[in-house]
């Protein structure tokens, strides 16, 4: 008998006679499963992607941003680049603007730049919502609106609920919204938020709302940011839609640093 026909009995098939052929089949098979039972191929790319490269962020002693530029590396497309149509302001405490300053000190900060109208966004803005629901993250929660007067109306409408407690139930309803919010609309809402209305509209246009757009978009100009979604993460700036898993990743690397933060918390 040729020794290509010749039978294997393997421990591992507990005295079968194979071939060299079946039994790489049967390898195959049992790897295929052990594979699916443990995330398959998703898992084995998440295990090999390498660590990200970063570099320093120019005129921002501590930050840092993803190697390539502004833009992270493998992002998705943006929807939308654009300046915003708030005034500039002067930062003179980049940490009290960029994070809130009554986070718990153990928590591992993120700050979040996002349009209404911004497709990725759709994405990210639910993952980071149940993230900070969880112990050990806080996010802080930007209004960037550079998408058009539809984004600037949502983002002010965001903010001005944000005044009675509702940021969350208007930045979820608005984020995506096909057509302009109306006054109706958004009275429907603060309705169903359980706040008021007349308010409402009013601290749309107040200088508040006003102060806190400018704030934003100077923070993005800082980080230099030319889309959304963008976040700071702890030290790290990073431009584009991302997982769940990917999020975990660089908290979790901003956990393991041994280097104190650019912006300790006071709580």
């Amino acid at each position: 008998m040729s020794l290509l026909r010749r039978e294997i009995r393997a421990p591992g098939f507990r005295g079968q006679g194979l071939t060299p052929r079946r039994a790489f089949l049967k390898l195959a098979v049992a790897g295929g499963v052990i594979g699916a039972a443990y995330g398959g191929a998703g898992l084995l790319r998440r295990l090999m992607v390498p660590a990200p490269d970063y570099e320093p962020l120019p005129g921002l002693p501590g930050f840092r941003r993803v190697a390539g530029g502004p833009v992270s590396s493998g992002a998705a497309l943006f929807v939308g680049l654009g300046d915003s149509p708030a005034p500039q302001v002067d930062l003179p405490d980049i940490c009290t603007a960029l994070f809130a300053p009554d986070r718990p000190a153990d928590a591992v900060p993120i700050a979040y730049f996002s349009d209404a109208r911004c497709v990725n966004c759709r994405v990210v803005s639910p993952i980071l919502a149940k993230l900070d629901a969880e112990p050990g993250v806080h996010v802080t929660w930007h209004e960037w609106p550079i998408l058009g007067p539809m984004s600037v109306r949502a983002a002010r409408a965001a903010l001005a609920a944000r005044v009675q407690g509702a940021y969350g139930l208007f930045h979820e309803r608005l984020m995506g919204a096909t057509l302009l919010p109306t006054e109706s609309y958004l009275t429907r809402l603060a309705q169903e938020a359980g706040i008021d209305p007349a308010r409402l509209l009013a601290d749309m246009d107040s200088p508040a709302v006003e102060r806190q757009l400018a704030v934003t978009a100077a923070l993005a100009r800082r980080f230099g940011f030319v889309g959304t979604p963008a976040l700071v993460i702890r030290r790290t700036a990073v431009t584009g839609r991302m997982a769940r898993h990917e999020l975990l990743r660089l908290i979790g690397a901003e956990r393991a640093g041994d280097l104190p933060p650019p912006c300790p918390a006071s709580g």
